[in-house]
């Protein structure tokens, strides 16, 4: 079975992520590959965490896997996703998500049937709700920190509107189950704030990289429409800069 996992999961890998690589005039620079870091760290974060929780379980595996896979072609293809209209990004960046997460599930979901129950169609649903939650986190997210940007503000807010996004799309399902009468209220909530944890935990290698990679940090300020200055607004002041201040300072004291 891990066999198998780690096939299906080298397979998507290298054959999605590589797709927006070469086919995207901008990603044909070695700074690009980059994106090969947080993929890695975030596969093996994705993996050990459903291992934890199901015991192996491969079509769950497969679904982390094929989550990070959509987020990778995002950061890849960020440049054809910039608009100056925030809903016109958001819809972009949802479209390339949900697709390329939907295209590298695709080989589990028309492999033959294993086991007793079918998960992988709801898996497949869960993904797409997943790309859902993750734009509009994303999204709000910038929003919040573009009148005074900071990389712990942002990290801040994309955990907020992680867990209210996945509040607000778990609850037509939680209202449905209560109107049926076999809601558990503690169980819906431990599902929402795991679902709110897994998805920051594949989300934070990759805006870790757009935070400290210059290659991947203009175009996260880009798609954010951030200023580049706001950056560095609480950056030491380089000596040459200090020491001239000062000595325009000195002058226009004499003057006086």
């Amino acid at each position: 079975m891990p066999v198998a996992i780690s096939i299906s999961i080298s397979t998507s890998l290298s054959l999605l992520i590589l797709l927006p690589l070469f086919l995207l005039r901008q990603n044909r620079c070695s700074a690009a590959w980059w994106i090969w870091l947080p993929v890695v760290i975030s596969a093996l974060a994705g993996i050990t965490i459903t291992c934890l929780m199901t015991g192996n379980e491969r079509s769950l595996a497969q679904t982390v896997v094929s989550f990070i896979v959509g987020l990778a072609a995002m950061w890849l293809l960020i440049p054809i996703l910039e608009s100056r209209y925030r809903i016109v990004a958001f819809f972009k960046a949802l479209s390339v998500l949900a697709g390329f997460s939907l295209l590298a599930f695709a080989p589990t979901l028309l492999a033959r049937q294993s086991g007793w129950i079918d998960l992988r169609p709801y898996l497949a649903a869960l993904l797409a709700l997943a790309s859902l939650a993750a734009t509009l986190a994303l999204t709000f997210g910038g929003f919040s920190v573009r009148r005074r940007f900071g990389r712990i503000r942002f990290l801040f807010w994309l955990a907020v509107w992680t867990v209210l996004a996945w509040t607000v799309i778990a609850s037509p399902f939680v209202i449905i189950s209560s109107l049926n009468g076999d809601i558990e209220w503690g169980a819906s909530l431990l599902a929402i704030l795991y679902a709110s944890a897994i998805s920051l935990a594949l989300l934070l290698p990759l805006v870790l990289l757009s935070f400290f990679q210059p290659f991947y940090q203009a175009r996260f300020f880009g798609f954010f429409n951030l200023s580049q200055a706001d950056q560095s607004a609480g950056a030491a002041v380089p000596p040459g800069d200090l020491q001239a201040s000062f000595m325009g300072h000195s002058s226009h004291l004499k003057a006086n």
